[in-house]
């Protein structure tokens, strides 16, 4: 099925933030989750559902797909350097491709970020958001 291994990717990916002493120097690992929505408890980084762009059939029996994920950062504005070291740490850690296990990562691109204001005015909450592309292969069952 298509999502098993694109779920894969993003429980993977939310592991490894969340056992980077780097990042969890800042951020409680509960904090770093899978979502959509703006989280209650900051700082956080959220796993938004991906965009998925399936490929085809590779040989071997493989299905392939190109998978595009946001990593939200948030943080409250505040004059600290809170946002940008988690951002850091999480740019640092989503150099290199991770190591998955049952699926394999035929291509990884460098995560790039991009910083934003809280939309709602009232709040003071400085909003990153990290770019991730991958095309995953796994075996079709």
């Amino acid at each position: 099925m298509i999502f098993d291994a694109t779920l894969s990717l993003q429980t993977l990916i939310g592991d490894m933030l969340a056992a980077d002493p780097r990042i969890i120097a800042h951020v409680d690992p509960v904090n770093i989750r899978a979502g959509s929505i703006r989280p209650d408890n900051l700082p956080a980084i959220v796993l938004a559902p991906a965009r998925v762009s399936f490929l085809g059939h590779a040989s071997g029996g493989y299905v392939m797909a190109e998978v595009r994920m946001m990593l939200h950062l948030w943080a409250v504005e505040d004059g600290s350097t809170v946002a940008q070291a988690v951002a850091g740490a999480a740019m640092l850690a989503l150099m290199d491709a991770p190591r998955p296990d049952g699926f394999a990562i035929d291509n990884w691109q460098r995560p790039e970020l991009v910083w934003m204001r809280d939309p709602a005015p009232e709040r003071t909450y400085t909003h990153g958001t990290i770019a991730l592309r991958a095309v995953l292969r796994w075996r079709a069952e």
